[in-house]
């Protein structure tokens, strides 16, 4: 019953993490920034790394699909399952600040990382040399909306029955 359940909450977050990457959005540079990835966060700390990878993997590539950016459909799917993953193995049963912060850094360079080897051979280098502007905005982002979300939800978790 608690696969089912945790199943179910990952579909939930799944369907989540495509519509606020889509909405709103907010173009910087070659992206533009979204609170999509905050809902990897979410499921990658109460889910587990599985979880959060497979929420991050299929959201997003789903809301490049439907944006209109299907060319990032297949590096999307694994810059964000990797990101999810390994987040989640770095936080998850643990509640703590640095593990937080650690678990940031890592999704830092997944993303920024990652979107900059991507863009090379489908955008270019000029493209590709962007994304290192704005990567890190979104990451920030990103961090600020879950540093605010995730506190609150790990304190009602029971309350949530999460």
């Amino acid at each position: 019953m608690k696969n089912t359940k945790k199943l179910i909450q990952a579909a939930v977050l799944t369907a989540l993490a495509c519509v606020l990457t889509i909405v709103p959005k907010v173009p910087i540079g070659g992206g533009y920034v979204h609170f999509g990835d905050t809902v990897i966060y979410i499921a990658a700390i109460l889910l587990g790394p599985i979880y959060g990878a497979a929420v991050g993997a299929v959201g997003h590539s789903l809301a490049d699909f439907f944006s209109g950016f299907a060319i990032f459909c297949l590096p999307t799917f694994f810059i964000k399952a990797i990101m999810g993953f390994v987040i989640g193995k770095v936080v998850y049963n643990h509640t703590d600040i640095m593990h937080f912060i650690l678990g940031a850094v890592a999704a830092f360079i997944i993303v920024t990382g990652g979107y900059f080897i991507a863009e090379i051979p489908l955008l270019g280098w000029e493209t590709a040399l962007i994304s290192l502007i704005s990567s890190p905005i979104q990451w920030g982002m990103s961090m600020l909306s879950s540093a605010v979300i995730i506190p609150i939800l790990i304190k009602n978790k029971n309350r949530l029955n999460l």
